[in-house]
């Protein structure tokens, strides 16, 4: 937030002007809200562990049905 932004909300208070003063102060906390949510997703990365686990499971499921097939051909 800018410091004349900051200026302009303590000066609408010194001039009793309390509903300049607030939508100013409401204004530059939703943006600080929503630039803090932004940086909070930008520095996560999501990753799916339970879908590549599940994956796993079923291909080392095949495996195993596979290697029983190959021993009744045997």
């Amino acid at each position: 937030m800018s410091d004349d932004a900051k200026a302009n909300i303590v000066q609408s208070v010194l001039d009793r002007k309390f509903s300049r003063a607030n939508s100013q102060f409401a204004d530059m906390m939703r943006d600080k809200a929503y630039q803090s949510i932004e940086d909070f997703k930008n520095a996560f990365k999501y990753v799916a562990v339970q879908k590549l686990q599940k994956k796993e499971a079923d291909l080392t499921k095949k495996q195993s049905d596979l290697e029983k097939e190959k021993k009744e051909l045997e």
